[in-house]
């Protein structure tokens, strides 16, 4: 499979993945969950930079940003506690610091745990238990809680992410 083919597979694998592990965390069908990914364009316009955000192509290649939404609706009449919505950082991309809306907390191994940062882990260096701080590069998933959804609202959570 060429890197495009590869890179094209990755964005359609990506999207139903992130989908279905937002949909696990939709209460009885009451939310309403869309995911959309964006191209990020920047462009010089009268000696001013502003960014674009285009329409997630088939391909994408290195050093591309991609923005995702998660748009999370409350469909019913009552109010949903304790959302949970994760998004995920493909393999082949990074994550951009500080790009993430509304102060998700972060995995670094795969989702199994959330912290906010700065997140420490241990290694073992020279025999000795040595504690580090992820950088943003390690980070696997990202993790908001929404105390509560009212009726009728509507949130979107946002993020960036580098193709390697």
């Amino acid at each position: 499979m060429g890197k495009g083919k590869v890179l094209r597979f990755f964005k359609y694998v990506f999207l139903l993945f992130l989908l279905i592990s937002i949909i696990s965390y939709a209460q009885s069908n009451k939310l309403s969950i869309k995911v959309e990914g964006f191209l990020v364009r920047i462009i010089k316009e009268n000696n001013k930079t502003k960014e674009i955000l285009k329409p997630l192509p088939k391909e994408v290649f290195p050093n591309n940003i991609i923005e995702y939404h998660i748009i999370v609706e409350n469909t019913s009449n009552e109010n949903i506690k304790n959302v949970k919505i994760i998004g995920k950082i493909p393999k082949g991309t990074l994550y951009i610091e500080n790009s993430a809306t509304d102060s998700p907390q972060f995995s670094i191994d795969g989702g199994k745990t959330f912290h906010r940062p700065p997140i420490k882990y241990t290694v073992i260096e020279n025999g000795k238990k040595v504690e580090k701080i992820a950088t943003s590069d390690m980070y696997t998933n990202l993790l908001w809680t929404v105390k509560q959804v009212q009726p009728k609202e509507k949130i979107i959570f946002k993020y960036r992410v580098n193709v390697k």
